[in-house]
């Protein structure tokens, strides 16, 4: 992604000074060079505070207490935009952004009012890097959430503290969330996994969930198939003895005819037994008869009961309204007093006054209302006697039925007392409830079980779904093709080693990258492959990521056939501090140590030399910039180097009057 940086702006607290502007070369080696303390190091963490980070690591103090606003200017293929944030607040960052795009940037002398805010400005700089809008998988990981612009920002910032670093390769990475997300994404970002790919791994994942569930819950309703069976037909033997079915079971009945049995058995079950007189006693036969007479008086009473609630519901409707009725009377009964001692007159009755001449008239329909309701008060006097009547009825009917329920219950007692085969009678009667119960709890549960509600259908649907996704993944041959890449890169970076510091045996094979370890691997003298913290030396150290971190630009610059997401340039703070302090303020050593330092000087210029030719054999596609100690009597002969700014005997990336006392 042509993404470079065109310049880093910084607004006073005071707007006395005009903004402070550093202005890139795009497709350069830039250098920022100077002594310590003067805010090199600042450089990295303004660019990436601007950028959208969640986190603040700019210097404290001066760089921050002298500063209002800090942006940048960056250049993509269509446009340029300027992204401008204030300063945190203490430790708090600040969420308010001021966003300007166009061919044409103005740099605003004061920013008064923020116009982006913090997932405005991540929104705008995912869709400058295309990155798919979704996770990799459907667990919800956080190590697998979706990838953004801000985990491609790990690429391009080597800081004083990772550049030399022999564990840690890319900038964050320590903490081990944003290593292992960009491990994770890393097939994608190097253009070995395709969004369709990635989709379709996730749909694969989900339906080989979905098909063990399903073949799991198919496997029990066969299982369960055999077992119901027998059960199933112990169920309808039991419901032959209680006279509830008559036919005979077929010989080789299956489940679902047992079930229809079942279900009919249920559907036509009686109130009673259905056992016939014939086969009663006398004594059981009266039994019966007298349940049948106490469900007829227990229906009886219940319709009487609500008989009898409804026409007390009546009776207080009724009351409710002759009181309605009477207050209406009464406080429209001022209107006829009004009429009598009105007729005569001209005036207003009420407020005495000659203007009203419609006054009589709304009194008048007062009255007609008032006689309206008068005339329907006789009408709602008193409660109708029928009512009445028909109350004292349905109670001496409820009395009567209660009584003769318990007198039924009375001879229920009697002939419990004295036969004992009234008893078994009863307790038949109960069991074959309780069975009727059983028997449609188990058809609900056998249906439930043994139905597949047409899970061989979708097991094969899924099946053949699942076929076709591993189809297309492995015709994607994405490990072949994530193999391909690392080698592409790892064969520029042995390129690059040729003309950096690292030990000859290094420059002979190239190295490896590890996915897994998410670092570089060299291979020793005897053959073995080891990671780059069991190296020697911080000069091989730096040296890999000097000649790694161009071979990724390169190859990302390179690729025709997938858009990158990765931005094009890369910041490197102090890549001379392995040189460190021999080579500090450019103070050449004497006499004995003048061989070592002349190796020293031949490395480092080596450093900018070889980002410099990465470059400039990509046509200017990407873009460094440096920040270091070293000065132009190193660098400045090098085709490609851009020298921005030099920060000694007093210069600084702030502004010394920004913070002087006097001006402050």
């Amino acid at each position: 992604m042509y993404f470079q940086i065109e310049k880093l702006v910084i607004w006073p607290k005071s707007t006395v000074f005009s903004p402070r502007e550093l202005t890139f070369k795009l497709g350069k080696t830039n250098v920022i060079t100077g002594a310590s303390r003067t805010g090199k190091t600042a450089i990295i963490p303004i660019i990436d505070y601007c950028l959208g980070s969640d986190t603040c690591s700019i210097p404290i103090e001066i760089i921050r207490d002298s500063a209002a606003w800090y942006g940048v200017i960056v250049c993509t293929k269509n446009e340029k935009i300027l992204l401008a944030r204030k300063v945190p607040d203490g430790k708090k960052v600040s969420y308010k952004f001021y966003v300007q795009r166009g061919a044409v940037i103005n740099i605003p002398t004061v920013i008064a009012n923020e116009n982006q805010n913090l997932d405005g400005i991540k929104q705008i700089l995912d869709s400058f890097a295309s990155v798919p809008y979704t996770k990799r998988d459907e667990n919800g990981l956080a190590y697998n959430d979706r990838l953004s612009f801000r985990d491609l920002t790990h690429l391009v910032f080597q800081s004083q503290d990772i550049v030399a670093n022999q564990n840690i390769l890319f900038y964050k990475t320590h903490k081990i969330e944003h290593r292992e997300k960009l491990r994770n994404w890393f097939p994608y970002i190097l253009g070995a996994e395709s969004f369709e790919i990635i989709l379709a791994r996730r749909e694969l994942k989900k339906l080989e969930l979905e098909l063990t569930h399903k073949k799991r819950v198919f496997e029990r309703a066969k299982t369960l198939s055999s077992e119901w069976l027998q059960d199933l037909l112990g169920h309808i033997q039991i419901a032959q003895e209680y006279g509830l079915y008559s036919q005979d079971i077929p010989e080789e009945a299956d489940l679902q005819s047992l079930l229809l049995i079942a279900k009919t058995i249920i559907q036509n079950a009686p109130d009673s037994p259905q056992t016939t007189p014939d086969m009663l006693e006398k004594t059981i036969v009266e039994v019966h008869q007298l349940e049948k007479r106490e469900n007829q008086i227990s229906n009886s009473i219940a319709y009487t009961k609500k008989r009898i609630s409804d026409i007390k519901r009546l009776v207080e409707n009724i009351s409710e309204f002759q009181s309605c009725n009477k207050k209406k009377i009464e406080r429209l009964q001022l209107a006829k007093w009004l009429k009598e001692n009105a007729q005569d007159s001209a005036i207003c009755p009420l407020c005495g006054e000659s203007t009203h001449p419609n006054a009589h008239n709304e009194i008048e329909k007062i009255c007609a209302v008032v006689s309206q309701y008068e005339a329907i008060a006789p009408h709602t006097a008193s409660i109708p006697a029928a009512l009445e009547r028909e109350l004292v009825l349905l109670h001496e009917d409820l009395e009567s039925l209660l009584m003769e329920r318990k007198a039924l219950q009375t001879r229920f007692d009697i002939f419990r007392e004295n036969n004992k085969s009234i008893e078994n009678y009863q307790q038949r009667t109960k069991n074959m409830f309780l069975f009727l119960g059983q028997l449609t709890t188990t058809v609900k549960l056998v249906e439930t079980l043994s139905s597949d509600d047409g899970l061989e259908s979708r097991i094969k649907d899924l099946e053949n779904r699942i076929a076709a996704l591993n189809k297309l993944i492995a015709s994607s041959n994405t490990d072949t093709r994530i193999d391909r890449a690392l080698s592409e890169i790892c064969q520029v970076t042995l390129r690059r080693l040729q003309t950096l510091d690292v030990d000859d045996n290094y420059k002979k094979v190239p190295p490896r990258f590890s996915l897994p370890e998410f670092g570089i691997e060299v291979q020793s003298s005897d053959g073995i492959w080891h990671l780059l913290g069991e190296v020697g030396s911080a000069s091989n150290w730096l040296s890999f990521h000097i000649a790694f971190t161009c071979a990724l630009q390169e190859f990302f610059c390179e690729q025709k056939t997938y858009f990158s997401s990765v931005p094009s340039f890369m910041v490197y703070d102090q890549p001379s501090q392995v040189y460190f302090p021999r080579l500090s303020n450019n103070v050449l050593p004497q006499n004995d140590n003048l061989h070592y330092a002349n190796e020293d000087v031949t490395a480092v210029k080596n450093i900018f030399k070889t980002i410099s030719d990465s470059i400039i054999s990509q046509h200017g596609a990407w873009q460094a910039i440096i920040l270091d100690h070293a000065g132009s009597d190193i660098y400045g002969n090098i085709p490609g180097v851009e020298e921005i700014e030099e920060w000694r005997n007093g210069k600084k990336l702030i502004p010394a009057e920004w913070y002087e006392d006097d001006l402050i």
